[in-house]
């Protein structure tokens, strides 16, 4: 039987569809955008994370990038760009911000050791400090106002803060697909309006190191249609439902933020879903639990959580593999979090005026790690799959393209837009954990639980993508260090053999397959693939760190490899992987299929991992840029273009062909 209530909650009655309502436009935000910029103009630094130089091309010439073809047709451009090695995603980026190599920035992988620590202690390198100033903090000591945000390498509570800064803060819960189980709801005021009685149900929700949270779970039934079918639902951390809930439809995302002791921000986005007719098949997919960072002046915070809410979870791969999400909700989540991104770093350019805007989008790298599936050696290759990953792939581009789109729009006539990348994105077939081989061969001991026994181990490795870092227990530098400092190049030794006799005895994949297949592209008499095995010359370089000359080669591939990257923080040996091989957590056997399909961290001068480089705005020349560049190149250009000094640290050159008015 149908009922009216009344309710105080008639304006939550009919929110917006998918996504609608949970960010503003860039036309509502900023409805005379070239009239709000700063006279000096605001210099844009956007990077895309995992942009393939090639890939951007492709689709710009089919048209799914219109936007960037524009600014590519206005603008200057790259064709021939590298990034730093390791090509990995924190030390690419804080090179771009530096202008300076890894062996400066101490960023020498996406994770590494810490001298003096324990062997096994390890730092995450998103949450690390950049050993030389990055720009956000150099150009805000010469003078100038700054913001970052999400940037790699721009966390404001590790000393490099900007004028504004919102960064990643923690995942305080992963996320969560479960059933509801509603009963008849107890009186309570307010109630929201709904013909016919209202349904309740709670979930608690357990908060990494926070108190749990209960959750209150209103169902209601809003058209007036003589059914009983619940249609809205209302969500709420008070049993009373005091505050104002969180509110969606049947089948439609809601927001619900969280007041978490210690978090700038905090929510979760969710959907209640319900595939049958009673509620008795509801069932709520909410997202992780994320926290935010947000640093600047007096009511900055404030301001941006009014505005634009919690810092949202950036994806959710495993729910859409586990079937829990469809792909077009995926693709909606990472939306979400791409769009929250951009509105709140356009509103900072707008608002505040800082001269240097840098900003981040983490979704084609994503999408690569995860569907790159361009290899017929790659687990679950054929050509129909491929075909559909690759849809995936450029629906990523197609969406930065519209960040890219939204960034011109607007920028005024003093503003500049460089569009960066880290690197690109290479396929991978099999991986290699390198704990496995050093304990196969004595090196590393583990205890009768299973973990790392440090009293009797002399090395651990530190995997990131397709090179691991190789620590040596070293007494006097480690802590509780076990191998006498006369032992250390005999060590290194002991290691370097380890690798040099790996051997790959399955047969991926035939010759003639991989030729019939893509003849022009696979490497297949230079890198050694043939139709039985791979060796360690094939597919591995180890090489050795000592202190006149920090990397010495020891294993000459088919060509010259060698690595830049030392410092204290780099391992006293580091082994790199050839295309289609991927460096890994432990495992229990040497070599193993990859479930990552794409991968970086490899030779830069590989083709697939080559960055992307686009200029546009104030006094940056239209065309081609006729030279040779890296990505060190970029901050020594833009305190070129702001007129600030460069510092000396910088290992870059400004790119003066890109300047109007320098000399070619």
């Amino acid at each position: 039987m149908n009922c009216k209530r009344t309710s105080v909650f008639t304006s939550l009655r009919h929110p917006g569809k998918i996504m609608a309502g949970l960010l503003l436009t860039a036309a509502a935000l900023f409805p005379q955008n070239a009239a709000a910029s700063s006279d000096n103009g605001t210099m844009i630094i956007l990077s895309f994370d995992g942009m393939r130089h090639d890939f951007a091309e492709k689709y710009i010439e089919d048209g799914t990038m219109r936007h960037l073809k524009k600014l590519k047709k206005k603008g200057a451009y790259a064709e021939d760009i590298t990034t730093v090695s390791p090509s990995l995603t924190a030390a690419s980026h804080a090179s771009i911000a530096t202008g300076a190599k890894p062996e400066k920035t101490g960023f020498v992988s996406n994770e590494f050791h810490y001298r003096g620590r324990k062997l096994t202690d390890t730092k995450d390198a998103f949450s690390a400090t950049i050993k030389v100033p990055p720009l956000w903090k150099e150009m805000k000591r010469q003078g100038k106002t700054t913001a970052a945000v999400g940037f790699p390498g721009s966390n404001p509570e590790q000393e490099n803060e900007a004028d504004y800064s919102i960064y990643y803060g923690d995942v305080l819960a992963e996320s969560a697909y479960v059933p509801l189980h509603f009963q008849p709801a107890t009186q309570r005021q307010p109630m929201p309006e709904s013909f016919s009685r209202p349904q309740e149900a709670q979930l608690k929700l357990k908060l990494k190191g926070k108190k749990d949270t209960v959750l209150h779970i209103v169902a209601v039934d809003s058209s007036n249609n003589h059914k009983k079918d619940y249609d809205r639902f209302y969500i709420s951390d008070n049993p009373a439902f005091s505050n104002t809930p969180a509110a969606a439809g049947l089948n439609q995302w809601g927001k619900m933020p969280l007041q978490i002791n210690g978090a700038d921000t905090a929510g979760f986005i969710f959907k209640v879903k319900n595939s049958g007719k009673t509620l008795k098949s509801a069932k709520l997919y909410r997202t992780a639990v994320t926290t935010g960072l947000i640093k600047g002046p007096d009511g900055f915070k404030e301001e941006i959580i009014q505005r634009f809410g919690f810092f949202p979870d950036q994806d959710d791969l495993p729910a859409f593999q586990k079937g829990w999400i469809s792909r077009k909700e995926y693709e909606e989540m990472n939306k979400n979090f791409s769009d929250w991104m951009l509105k709140t770093s356009l509103f900072i350019q707008q608002a505040h005026k800082p001269d240097l805007l840098m900003f981040y989008e983490p979704h084609i790298d994503l999408e690569e790690h995860a569907f790159l599936l361009t290899d017929p050696r790659q687990p679950g290759y054929n050509q129909k799959t491929s075909k559909t990953y690759a849809s995936y792939i450029r629906s990523a581009y197609k969406q930065a393209d519209e960040v890219i789109g939204q960034t011109m729009a607007a920028m005024s006539a003093n503003d500049r837009l460089f569009i960066v990348s880290d690197h690109g994105m290479e396929p991978i077939h099999s991986r290699l954990s390198p704990n496995y081989e050093l304990k196969k061969a004595g090196l590393l001991q583990l205890n009768e639980k299973g973990a790392v026994d440090l009293s009797r181990s002399r090395a651990y490795a530190v995997a990131s993508g397709s090179i691991a870092h190789i620590y040596i227990n070293l007494k006097g530098r480690e802590k509780n260090g076990i191998v006498n400092p006369k032992e250390y190049e005999n060590v290194q030794d002991e290691i370097i053999r380890a690798f040099q006799e790996i051997k790959d005895e399955r047969k991926l994949a035939s010759r003639r397959e991989l030729l019939k297949h893509h003849w022009k592209e696979w490497y297949a008499g230079s890198h050694g693939w043939t139709e039985t095995k791979e060796t360690a010359g094939s597919f591995l370089a180890v090489l050795r760190a000592k202190e006149e000359n920090p990397y010495e080669e020891i294993k000459a591939l088919d060509r010259k490899q060698t690595a830049s990257t030392h410092h204290p923080n780099a391992g006293d040996v580091v082994v790199a992987a050839a295309p289609g091989y991927l460096m890994g957590k432990d495992a229990e056997q040497s070599i193993e299929p990859s479930e990552e399909l794409g991968s970086h961290g490899g030779d830069p001068a590989r083709k697939e991992l080559a960055p992307v480089f686009y200029a546009y705005g104030k006094d940056i020349r239209s065309g081609k840029i006729h030279t040779s560049l890296s990505t060190v190149d970029i901050a020594p250009t833009v305190y070129k273009l702001t007129g600030l000094e460069i510092p000396a640290f910088t290992d870059g050159k400004p790119i003066k062909k890109l300047i109007k008015g320098q000399a070619d």
